[in-house]
């Protein structure tokens, strides 16, 4: 698989650079995309917007051409190159134009306190993304659909890992192909550090243009980027970053809709909503539900002139038509449903039977929920509490008309809603709804809470050592056993304490045949570092390979239990004190299991 390639080549020099330059390839390719359909939109809603779009148009040629069969490493290294090459020449031009900063108010003690943490902050989690690739749901099935594309040059569809068979939430994934195609797939990790960053960026921007101080405006945006959060999950190759800049800027931009009306045409201001939730939709299918109340809404209160009413609802349309159809359409082809194997009750017929699918989304959840003592620990880890004091003042405590704070706690409780009955307990499945609402509280905040937090008493620098600092150290002890690897002091010895079975693969290397596959059904592996295709389901198997069997675990300790359609021939390996799993989390010790490699034979 692709990181199993990159592993010799592995700098974290040319990572870094890779990443920040996709990440500028990918704004400039939205800002030339919103020239051309004359969608002027103000700083900083441009960036965000345009990079988002970037991302969006990306995935939608690489999963055109896949559809096609035309997904070649010379395909996806043109797609890349082509970005490269728009990012140089927007650079040039804007370097040209000479756009120039505005104005810096004056900090003081908190500002530059606060300035100082959310500095640190983003280094620290950008020297984290740089390091390789190590959290099991990237190397599980995030990253495979990428390095899929890549080895198989199209877009197949495989039941297993059922994650990433609802191909409509793998948009991010699908736009890494072509840094996985270049031999950098630990580069898309710095894309989504540079995501996070960006909603930092655009937090500040947001709160200092509707007045707040440089003390308000950087301590609000800093509690964004301090916690176990941001140094999980906003430095993989997942959709996580990209899902919480997306929905945050959304809930921004339906609560500022009258501002941004005025300094906007509603039909750009339509599409730059309708493009936010398409995003924030493509990253987690549990935002959709969300994502099309909100873009309901938002269509409702934008449709104020009927002149203009066909245009707007073309605008709020048409992302979701060009840029969100196709791959539900070729989902729905390949599948019986839409969305894989989610909502097969409703489509009928389907490559997956329904009594899997409920045991399978029952068991997920249940895996999910730690008891509410545990939730609440995780949660208070995650970030610094002013988050949520955030979130609930945008309901609470600002001067926005009573309708659109109503609207946010609609959207708030719905989706929290959605997270206790059916979701995974976890705050990330709020996909930066909550970080919507504390932008809008810290630039709306109401009169009596403006004048509480500008007297004397408030903010002060105890303030932040209080609510940032703890949890900024908490993130660099996290942190730091990246910065070797990150830093090029090691390579070999960081593989092997982080990927589970890194020796084995090694040794495997040389065994398999070149055209072999892997069989390892049942167990959550380190995929993309396998050194064959690996497939998780017999019935995914590719019918002309040469296929061997990696049971791991309890499949591990009982050899000879039967695998569909096939008869198990002779052990080509053993291990039986393999590392098969491996931790990020400090202080946890890999779990040692055996390993058995069989060649396997069709059965008649």
């Amino acid at each position: 698989m692709t990181s199993f390639q990159a592993v010799q080549d592995y700098s974290p020099f040319a990572v870094a650079l890779v990443g920040l330059s996709t990440t500028v390839g990918l704004w400039s390719l939205g800002s030339a995309l919103l020239w051309a359909l004359r969608l002027h939109l103000p700083l900083p809603w441009s960036v965000v917007t345009a990079t988002l779009l970037g991302i969006l148009s990306v995935s939608f040629l690489v999963q055109i051409s896949g559809m096609f069969g035309f997904a070649s490493r010379l395909t996806l290294n043109a797609i890349w190159i082509g970005l490269i090459a728009i990012g140089c020449a927007n650079l040039l031009v804007k370097l040209r134009i000479k756009l120039w900063p505005p104005p810096i108010p004056k900090p003081d003690t908190v500002a530059l306190v606060s300035l100082a943490v959310l500095s640190v902050a983003l280094l620290a989690t950008l020297i984290v993304s740089i390091a390789p690739s190590t959290k099991i749901d990237e190397l599980y099935y995030h990253m495979l659909v990428p390095s899929r594309i890549v080895s198989e040059g199209a877009l197949y569809f495989y039941r297993m890992p059922w994650e990433a068979a609802i191909w409509p939430q793998m948009a991010y994934q699908i736009a890494s192909a072509p840094m996985h195609a270049i031999g950098y797939p630990d580069a898309a990790n710095v894309v989504s550090w540079a995501l996070g960053a960006m909603l930092v960026w655009f937090a500040w921007q947001t709160i200092s243009s509707n007045g707040g101080s440089a003390a308000w405006s950087t301590f609000w945006a800093a509690s964004l980027c301090v916690g176990m959060y941001p140094v999980v999950w906003h430095v993989t190759a997942g959709a996580h970053a990209m899902g919480d800049l997306a929905m945050a800027a959304a809930v921004v931009a339906f609560s500022e809709r009258d501002r941004l009306l005025r300094a906007i045409a509603p039909m750009a201001y339509a599409a730059m909503a309708s493009i936010l939730l398409l995003v924030a939709a493509s990253s987690k299918v549990s935002l959709l539900p969300a994502c099309v109340l909100l873009l309901a809404i938002s269509l409702w209160n934008t449709l104020r002139s009927p002149l203009t009413a066909r245009l707007v609802v073309l605008a709020y349309l048409m992302p979701w038509l060009l840029l969100y159809c196709p791959i539900l359409i070729w989902t729905w082809r390949h599948s019986g449903s839409p969305f894989g194997p989610m909502l097969i009750e409703i489509f009928g017929s389907s490559v997956y039977s329904l009594n899997w699918a409920k045991d399978t989304f029952e068991a997920t959840r249940q895996t999910n929920q730690p008891d509410l003592f545990a939730t609440a620990y995780y949660i208070a880890l995650a970030g610094s509490p002013i988050v949520w004091v955030g979130a609930l003042g945008a309901i609470f405590g600002t001067d926005l008309p009573r309708a659109t704070r109503a609207t946010l706690g609609l959207l708030l409780s719905f989706q929290l809603a959605l997270i206790y009955l059916l979701l995974p307990h976890d705050p990330r499945f709020l996909g930066g709804i909550h970080y919507g609402m504390l932008i809008v509280f810290a630039s709306h905040p109401a009169q009596s809470v403006r004048r509480l937090f500008t007297s004397r008493i408030a903010p002060t620098t105890a303030a932040v050592v209080l609510l940032l600092l703890p949890w900024l150290g908490l993130e660099l002890y996290y942190a730091k056993q990246f910065f070797s690897v990150a830093l090029g002091l090691e390579k070999e010895a960081f593989y092997r304490r982080h990927v589970a079975l890194y020796d084995d693969f090694m040794k495997l290397n040389r065994l398999l045949p070149k055209d072999a596959v892997l069989l390892v059904p049942g167990y959550r592996l380190d995929s993309v570092y396998a050194p064959r295709s690996i497939f998780f389901d017999p019935s995914d198997v590719p019918p002309d390979k040469e296929v061997f069997l990696l049971p791991i675990g309890q499949q591990g300790a009982q050899p000879n239990s039967p695998i569909n359609g096939y008869e198990k021939g002779a052990v080509i390996y053993r291990n039986p004190e393999a590392v098969i799993a491996a931790y990020r989390t400090p202080g946890r010790s890999p779990i040692i299991g055996a390993v058995q490699v069989n060649q396997l034979r069709r059965l008649p």
